[in-house]
């Protein structure tokens, strides 16, 4: 289909299906939902070149990393001196991971941040103006899945981080996770090894795999070891410095808070410090701590942080290498791998003293 063709089609201009397609701010909502609807449906392929079209690849790969906030307050990220990337301890190491490996397979990599679903748009015309040649998706949520495996359906060639692998079935591609729920099964496991009984977690955003399998691998096990888990055990953060804080405060404003806290990523584990620390108590004399991901700064923490090593540039290389090598046998596989978890021990979690011990 020709640019003239979908226009006709819609009742529109050739300009402003370029305009929509470009992303121009003086377009109409209703009228970039119906272009984008057209697209979709026709797979229309904006200007394609006659190259691309006759097959010439752009050695050019994305990754897109999503942080995508469904509220309509603008991203924190957007709005503030913040950065996703730069020190952030999972984006970070798997951007680096991602371009080093594509660059030693020669070739390059676009970098895409998705804050919001008007930026998901844009991502979908990357792949109709044949810019690249297949992407790594990041962090994806229930919410965005429908507009990748569009993109699965239209043969694009697509690899994914941090989603469920479940889908693979119908949705044929590259899934590459971390074994979260063995890690966080290693993680509860230590600190019932060193006699706790009463451990409360910090989740993240469960509306992330990692998130929702680390969740799960702590209720497991606690099931499994015939201990009662209540609600006041969970506290929901979101991966974030300040989630790590609130979730600390809010167990010892409890009746009976935990002897020990299993937070689900280390920069909470940062803000569960400050938090402790505020409350006049020590780590682990008066709470044991254990993270998870193994952060370059967790070793530095005071004390330092027990917690569970997962390789986020392995994963990276990994998911980069099988997308590269399926564009270049021009065959999307379906493809489903774990990187294993180990714990890691260090100084923050003590074993329960029992009666006799504390007389």
């Amino acid at each position: 289909m020709r640019s003239e063709d979908l226009a006709k089609l819609l009742g529109l201009s050739r300009s402003t299906i370029s305009r929509v397609i470009n992303n121009y701010p003086d377009i109409p909502q209703s009228t970039r939902e119906k272009v984008w609807k057209a697209i979709e449906e026709y797979n229309y392929a904006p200007n394609a070149s006659a190259q691309k079209l006759a097959g010439v690849k752009n050695k050019m790969i994305a990754i897109i990393l999503l942080d995508v906030k469904d509220n309509e307050e603008p991203h924190h990220v957007k709005s503030t001196d913040d950065t996703l990337i730069h020190d952030n301890p999972f984006f970070s190491p798997i951007v680096s991971a991602v371009s080093d490996q594509a660059n030693k397979m020669d070739y390059y990599v676009l970098i895409s941040i998705a804050y919001s679903k008007e930026d998901l748009k844009k991502v979908q015309s990357i792949f109709y103006q044949k810019i690249i040649d297949g992407a790594i998706f990041v962090g994806t949520q229930e919410s965005e899945n429908e507009l990748i495996f569009n993109l699965i359906e239209q043969k694009h060639f697509i690899a994914m981080i941090d989603t469920s692998e479940v889908y693979n079935k119908n949705h044929n591609a590259i899934y590459i996770n971390a074994d979260n729920f063995e890690g966080s099964v290693k993680a509860v496991s230590y600190l019932l090894e060193l006699g706790h009984t009463s451990i409360g977690i910090i989740t993240g955003n469960l509306n992330k795999l990692s998130a929702k399998e680390r969740l799960a691998g702590f209720k497991t096990t606690l099931m499994q070891h015939g201990i009662e888990m209540t609600k006041d055990a969970i506290y929901h953060g979101d991966f974030t410095e300040s989630s790590g804080y609130e979730g600390v405060k809010y167990f010892f404003r409890g009746p009976n808070p935990p002897t020990a806290i299993f937070v689900s990523n280390d920069t909470m584990a940062v803000g569960a410090y400050k938090a402790v620390s505020e409350l006049g108590l020590r780590i682990p004399k008066d709470i044991s701590i254990i993270g998870f991901d193994n952060s370059f700064f967790s070793s530095y923490l005071n004390p330092p942080l027990t917690t569970v090593e997962i390789s986020f540039s392995d994963i990276a290389k990994k998911a980069t290498t099988l997308l590269i090598e399926s564009i270049e046998k021009e065959q999307q596989r379906g493809i489903v791998e774990k990187v294993n978890a180990t714990l890691i021990k260090r100084e923050s979690c003590q074993a329960i003293k029992s009666d006799d011990e504390t007389k």
